[in-house]
């Protein structure tokens, strides 16, 4: 359980007290934090007043667009400019910032941030740079890794299932599949498995743990693409075959808010989730028809045996150019620590830490944060860390949707995937 005993602000004045670094610095009036419109920053909302009350310093919540925040953090950092104190950012974007050099690393002087056991390993690899495992940038290997950043948001994608109908979580995907055969009536509109399947990011966060669980990858730890394989065809012949048989009608174009949306309104018996569609959509009473019948569980295993979820976290970091970085650093470890992860996964963020996730009042309200902890716990895989990875996924997102609606064969996907993305990291220097 969480500690209640002491009140919140007194823990808060401790934090403060009790940190290395910041109390020496003369306080800024402000923090100026970019941030991503929508769900995600919920709970930094919830606690930004506390922060203000505690401190005596505004924190200002600069908010854009996902794009929008991506540009804007580039077009600053490679200014130099000291546009933001603190920003957020999406763990795909890691490559980009920690290969230019533009954020700070936590790990060492002055910050010298220590490893919590609270929080799992898998969050301190995916915010360090270089990364500590898989392929590796050219010209990235040599250089010494520090952790740059640390997670606030911690995506991980869920299976979801409705427990009534399904007493046990389904461990294989052979066991979803024969769930989905046995409950699915099309005839009433009830689907066995509700899936996205739109072109792009969408269908590729779908189908890529179903990849993963086959044994099938995009790269090997040289950056040589190693898609087109037995592997990757079974998991697409699965996918698009037999998974979309049990599917909804026209999941090639469906997107999150749209399989989420099946699931709540009773039309289905399982599918995946992400944590903020769980929260805002499935286990949302002014939406769903199904609350208290949902269990949440690890993504099922594949013929390997091996459950391969996939991560999806937004992170914190201290740009280079920020003019408070200490207080930044203060900031960073206190929206991160233990006792204000608690009341800001009550405002509906979604946390990260072990004790907060396997917190039982905290599950009693929001179902799926044990599951998450046992997906961070697998561990999770994350993207390849590459900045040509959004390039490699339109590829990826656009055959493998091309085998969805039945334009392409899985063979024929797989091996157009694998030569367009060839060509694509050779162009990039990659490979030769």
């Amino acid at each position: 359980m969480l500690r209640r005993a002491v009140p919140l602000v007194l823990v808060l004045i401790l934090l403060l007290a009790t940190s290395e670094v910041g109390g020496t610095a003369s306080k800024p009036t402000h923090l100026n934090v970019g941030v991503v419109s929508g769900g995600e920053i919920r709970g930094l909302q919830a606690i930004a007043p506390m922060w203000d009350k505690a401190t005596g310093v505004h924190l200002n919540l600069i908010v854009y667009p996902y794009p929008s925040l991506y540009e804007k953090m580039v077009t600053a950092f490679q200014a130099n400019a000291a546009t933001f104190d603190v920003v957020m950012l999406d763990d795909p974007w890691m490559p980009k910032f920690g290969a230019e050099g533009w954020l700070t690393p936590l790990d060492q002087a002055p910050f010298n941030l220590k490893r919590d056991p609270d929080i799992f390993p898998v969050v301190y690899e995916l915010g360090s740079w270089p990364p500590p495992r898989g392929p590796i940038p050219p010209g990235e290997a040599s250089k010494p890794r520090h952790l740059e950043a640390i997670t606030l948001v911690g995506n991980v994608e869920l299976f979801m299932y409705r427990r009534d109908l399904i007493p046990k979580a389904p461990q294989t995907w052979d066991e979803v599949l024969a769930n989905g055969t046995h409950l699915g009536n099309p005839g009433k509109q009830f689907y066995g498995f509700t899936m996205r399947g739109a072109k792009g990011n969408p269908i590729i966060s779908e189908w890529f743990p179903i990849l993963t669980a086959f044994g099938g990858q995009v790269f090997d730890n040289n950056w040589n693409v190693v898609f087109k394989s037995d592997a990757a065809v079974n998991a697409l012949k699965f996918f698009i075959g037999q998974m979309k048989a049990v599917s909804q009608p026209g999941p090639d174009t469906a997107d999150a808010a749209d399989r989420s949306r099946i699931m709540a309104t009773g039309h289905a018996a399982q599918g995946n989730v992400w944590p903020a569609e769980a929260s805002d959509i499935v286990e949302n009473p002014q939406v769903s028809k199904v609350i208290g019948k949902i269990g949440y569980a690890v993504m099922p295993a594949g013929p390997l045996g091996r459950h391969t979820p996939m991560m999806g976290n937004w992170l914190l970091a201290i740009p280079k150019a920020a003019k408070e970085k200490a207080w930044a650093y203060q900031f960073i470890t206190w929206a991160t620590s233990r006792e204000i992860q608690g009341p800001y996964a009550k405002a509906g963020g979604i946390p990260f830490r072990k004790s907060v996730l396997t917190d039982p009042a905290l599950n009693a309200r929001y179902p799926f944060f044990s599951a998450m902890a046992d997906s961070l716990a697998a561990p999770p895989f994350w993207r390849p860390r590459t900045t040509e990875w959004s390039a490699v996924e339109s590829i990826l997102g656009t055959h493998v949707n091309e085998a969805l609606v039945g334009t392409e064969s899985p063979e024929q996907a797989v091996d157009r995937a694998q030569t367009e993305i060839t060509q694509h990291m050779k162009e990039a220097g990659y490979i030769k």
